[in-house]
């Protein structure tokens, strides 16, 4: 299983490749419109398929119970309100002695300035109740290492890997970026027509002035570049 699969691509173009050829995999995500997408996308007969499913649900459907042997999260559950609850749900998906591979940002530029914005009062009476957690559940936390492994013994995980990164790459456009975190903001909907594109656009002003950018020299293109910290963990039931 592939957990917040989002539209499908990396689930398609670089796990299922990764795997034997006989293996059958889901991608699973919250959203209901990225699945619909996957679906009409991806969806492999007896191979690849999609659902929808909170992963912090405590009402874990049956039929997901002991049914994987590898579980892979990438880039998904930092946006969990409840990641205890999410990592549970993963133990008990996984068969014994199936293995889990996730990657878990623990902090990004981007999540300061969605929790500066959706405070600002234009913007707060129309964001209650969403179902994302604008407060990333490591960004304040002084050893997101250890406190990751802490957690993943207290459920039952034996842990094989756990380490905390600085992760760096250049990107030739921050505005695909930011339309695709966008995109995963559902409350969005919430905030009416003509407050939504303000939004958008202060968000994308707020995210512009924690950039560091500057001119590629091979073709004078302005280049991103993008510095965030991200968890990894590898382990088994």
């Amino acid at each position: 299983m592939d957990i917040g699969c989002g539209p499908g691509d990396i689930t398609n173009d670089i796990i299922l490749p990764a795997l034997h050829p006989n293996a059958v995999i889901i991608g699973t995500d919250i959203s209901e419109d990225m699945i619909k997408y996957a679906r009409k996308t991806y969806s492999k007969e007896k191979q690849l398929d999609f659902d929808v499913l909170d992963i912090q649900t405590k009402e874990l459907p049956a039929k997901y119970i002991s049914e994987f042997d590898h579980i892979f999260s990438f880039h998904a559950l930092h946006w969990c309100f409840d990641i205890k609850q999410a990592f549970k749900n993963i133990y008990r998906m996984l068969r014994p002695n199936g293995t889990m591979l996730v990657l878990v940002v623990s902090l990004h530029p981007i999540c300061k300035v969605i929790q500066e914005t959706i405070q600002d009062n234009r913007f707060a009476p129309y964001i209650k109740d969403v179902n994302i957690s604008p407060v990333w559940p490591f960004q304040d936390s002084v050893n997101p290492n250890r406190e990751l492994k802490g957690l993943l013994k207290e459920i039952g995980f034996k842990i094989d890997h756990c380490s905390h990164r600085n992760v760096y790459h250049f990107d030739d456009n921050s505005d695909q970026f930011l339309s695709s975190i966008l995109a995963f903001l559902e409350f969005i909907d919430n905030i009416p027509h003509d407050q939504k594109e303000i939004f958008k656009k202060e968000i994308a002003r707020k995210f512009t002035e924690t950039q560091i950018s500057f001119k590629r020299s091979s073709d004078n293109k302005t280049v991103i570049l993008n510095v965030y910290n991200l968890l990894i963990a590898f382990a088994k039931k």
